[in-house]
């Protein structure tokens, strides 16, 4: 029998055609009928392999021996008997020490199978009362998402790209041929019929083949290089200043004294005038304000003195007629008089230092390409650009991302055709029930001190080094249980020996996971998850491409679950049900949860059965510039979901909390340049990237992937090969300050030189190759998170380096070499 389904191991949610015989999967092709299908990747195809493997998790288990124990000892129980023991721990903690005391964990939604399970989880975390949900959103997006698009564009994630109306198109620090093939193929389409494509990567692989010009950069160097970018386009006038001027906040005037923007409350003393900014005017002595709660400027009789080097030229337009260049002497209220100038001008200042020689030193680029590179953009309009945790993984994550979306900014697409477009959302209820949380109790969650605009803020998740200070030194307050769904936290997170510590000092720790992993063996419960095959889910949005973004679509199961394994989203209605929400969780009643969900589409969820490819259901139909639409209740412009309305190069909640609010650029913490003595002994960059046959740290065990990638890798440009005598296909060691691994040379000029480029998640055996495990805790193993460790990290997101630290490599013994 042929079923249309949709893949499940991550969020891309590829549509395929499965065949199943019984309850047997027995292969998994791509849906060439679907509107939106027509290729899955690898592991999609290996699906079939994975549904009955002997490394899943079949029943509800129960630990009998210590977690200092290599065996758990683990014995089987009944659904009930898990679930109700679970149930009783969280509830007992809680009374005793606090909802706090509790936490939850989830793998990242887009590299699982928890897209379609993570607003049930997050309605249990709410009601529950607990303002700790772990994840990953440091070290996969967040820099990007809420740290550069949300804090400029106003958006919740990254805007995906026009790609099919775009003149040229950005890759930075991410390869979608190997986990992103929609993406891939309509890049590949673009460049066959004209557009021209820019990739930067520190590895020269998939469409960085086909670019037009190509940046091989220095890992960890991007701001610098995005500053270089943002600078030709000032100087050569390059920018599209009408957008600049009419939709961003670059007018305005910033204090050289206190480095916040200018304020109408700092001229008149009026503390309710706090929220209207000031911009001058060129060509005539006069300024204007801004106000944020509008979105409008209003005109203002007093002047600020102009110096005499700013000058500008005439313009018709209100909005042309704003000074971007400037210095300005402004009477305060009390009589003092404050230096100003607009934002634009301290934002060309701080990119004139990034000449292309400058950036060439700095990333490794030549100067010639990042001047060709510049050129291209704005000769090409409209652009599109796409990044992911390429740029997250380093200590100067956020404002090397921040500096990307200014140089987007200034190309003047966004929401434009052709540009970074926000899609329409699905209308359907929000269930994820955020009114549950109390505000006070989400001020307690952890990290939330430290990162006051980071994650812990928006969109609500905890860290894992923060997790395990809690569990380990009570900091800041202790944390006794742990529920985790999927996630493998100690190979997905720095310090995999503090974690383990972590881990084994937990007090409570119930796993929910499809297979055994290094994190499970210390949960005290652990629960047979059913995978996407085994499991009825309900799809709201796909990721790309934007027309899809309303698309809804119900997936029946493709065969009964295997054993007694059950769905994730299950699994959280039965546990609800146990903690006292059975009235909030539709008592325990999926289905009924599905239809309040779709209850708004007025498509019922038996008519979305009958609908194998599902269909779209937007708020609002597809547009384009919705900023400039007009706002009815203001009579105003739209704008963007910021605090002022505005683009935001200057970003206010940076300076509101005493962070650069332009895009400065720091070293990495462990670099070349800013540790040089450091790097006598460890003189070479080390980064990461996931394998295309992989999912992070899944899959390993799959013949079918397996045979085509059997061993860790750390790939070496030949002169670096060469440098350290190394052969390709020796076993070496990769050593950091932090910790040293085995792994397998691979060399190739795909890598730059000077960088060795390992891969995470190795610790699955594969039986059936006869290719060995690697043990995650030792030396002797393949465990890159054993070469970081968490206390550097990027000041915004937390994020950590990952992909740009210090190491060396040196042959391995023989003896050591796994066989």
């Amino acid at each position: 029998m042929t079923l249309a389904s949709y893949c499940g191991f991550c969020a891309v949610h590829c549509p395929v055609v499965a065949t199943v015989d019984g309850g047997r999967v027995l292969s998994v092709e791509p849906d060439r009928s679907h509107p939106f299908g027509g290729a899955i990747c690898a592991k999609g195809r290996a699906a079939p392999e994975f549904h009955d493997h002997p490394d899943r998790v079949n029943v509800p288990l129960r630990r009998t021996r210590p977690k200092t124990d290599p065996d758990p000892g683990w014995t089987e129980c009944s659904w009930d008997e898990a679930l109700d023991l679970i149930a009783q721990k969280l509830l007992e903690i809680r009374a005793t020490s606090g909802p706090q005391a509790v936490a939850f964990n989830k793998g990242t939604v887009g590299g699982t199978g928890l897209t379609d399970t993570e607003r049930w989880l997050q309605r249990l975390v709410n009601h529950f009362g607990t303002p700790n949900l772990g994840g990953t959103t440091h070290l996969c997006q967040w820099p990007r998402d809420t740290g550069a698009a949300q804090y400029t564009f106003g958006t919740p994630s990254l805007a995906m790209p026009d790609v099919a109306r775009s003149g040229a198109i950005i890759l930075w620090g991410s390869s979608p041929s190997g986990n992103f093939l929609s993406l891939a193929t309509d890049i590949a389409a673009a460049r066959a019929r004209g557009a021209k494509l820019l990739v930067v990567d520190p590895r020269r692989i998939g469409l960085a083949n086909k670019a037009h010009v190509f940046l091989q950069i220095r890992p960890g160097t991007d701001g610098a290089l995005a500053l270089g970018l943002i600078h030709l386009l000032i100087r050569d006038e390059r920018y599209d200043a009408a957008f600049v001027r009419q939709w961003t906040n670059a007018p305005w005037l910033v204090r050289d004294d206190t480095g916040q923007l200018l304020t109408v409350a700092d001229i008149n003393g009026d503390p309710s005038a706090s929220r209207r900014y000031v911009a001058a005017i060129h060509e005539r002595s006069g300024y204007v304000h801004y106000d944020a709660e509008r979105g409008a400027y209003e005109g203002s009789a007093d002047a600020p003195e102009r110096s005499a080097d700013a000058p500008e030229g005439s313009a018709d337009a209100p909005d042309a007629g704003l000074a971007l260049f400037g210095t300005y002497h402004v009477r305060l209220a009390d009589g003092r008089v404050a230096i100003c100038r607009p934002v634009f001008d301290r934002l060309a200042a701080l990119a004139a230092q990034y000449e292309p020689s400058v950036v060439a030193r700095i990333t490794s680029v030549p100067a010639e390409k990042i001047v060709a590179a510049a050129r291209l953009l704005p000769a090409h309009r409209p652009v599109s650009h796409y990044f992911h945790n390429g740029l997250v993984q380093h200590t100067n994550a956020t404002q090397a991302s921040r500096a990307i979306e200014i140089l987007y900014a200034l190309l003047g697409d966004f929401d434009a055709p052709g540009g970074n477009v926000p899609g329409p959302a699905p209308l359907v209820n929000d269930v994820s029930a955020k009114a549950a949380l109390s505000s006070a109790i989400a001020m307690l969650r952890l990290g939330r001190t430290e990162r006051p605009i980071g994650p812990p803020a928006t969109p609500g998740t905890v860290t894992a080094y923060d997790l395990y200070r809690a569990i380990l030194d009570g900091e800041p307050y202790p944390v006794r249980a742990l529920v985790s769904f999927g996630a493998n936290m100690l190979m997905a997170n720095g310090d995999t020996l503090r974690g383990r510590a972590a881990l084994e000092r937990l007090e409570f720790f119930a796993q929910v996971e499809l297979v055994h992993t290094p994190t499970s063996r210390f949960a005290d419960v652990l629960l047979p998850a059913a995978s996407w095959m085994e499991s009825d889910a309900l799809k709201i949005g796909h990721r790309y491409p934007i027309e899809t973004m309303a698309h809804v679509q119900y997936r029946e199961k493709l065969v009964e679950p295997l054993h007694r394994r059950r769905s994730d989203v299950d699994i959280i209605f039965d546990l609800a049900t146990r903690l006292g929400f059975a009235a909030e969780f539709w008592q325990g009643d999926v289905e009924t949860a599905y239809r309040h969900l779709l209850e708004p589409t007025g498509l019922g969820l038996e008519k979305l059965r009958e609908l194998p490819h599902g269909m779209s259901v937007p708020r609002a139909a597809l547009r384009y510039r919705k900023f400039a639409e007009t706002d009815p209740g203001t009579g105003g412009p739209k704008g963007f979901a910021t605090p002022t309305k505005k683009v935001e190069l200057f970003a206010t909640r940076f300076a509101e909390h005493g962070l650069p609010a332009l895009p400065v650029y720091v070293e990495p913490a462990l670099s070349p340049v800013s540790r040089p003595e450091l790097a006598r002994d460890f003189p070479l960059v080390l980064t990461n990237a996931k394998r295309a046959q992989y999912i992070h740290s899944q899959h390993r065990g799959l013949a079918s992937l397996r045979k085509t990638s059997p061993n860790p890798t750390a790939e070496l440009h030949p002169e670096t090969a060469a440098r350290f005598d190394v052969e390709h296909g020796e076993w070496i060691v990769v050593e950091t300050p932090s910790g040293r691994i085995r792994a397998q040379a691979h060399v190739t000029d795909i890598i730059m030189p000077g960088v060795v480029c390992c891969s995470h998640g190795w610790w699955e055996a594969c039986e059936e190759l006869g290719l060995p495990g690697f043990d995650p805790f030792s030396e002797a193993g393949a465990n890159q998170n054993l070469l970081v460790l968490n206390d550097l990290h990027d000041p915004v997101s937390g994020g950590t380096p990952h992909r740009s630290t210090l190491c060396r490599v040196t042959r391995a013994a023989p003896a050591a070499a796994p066989a």
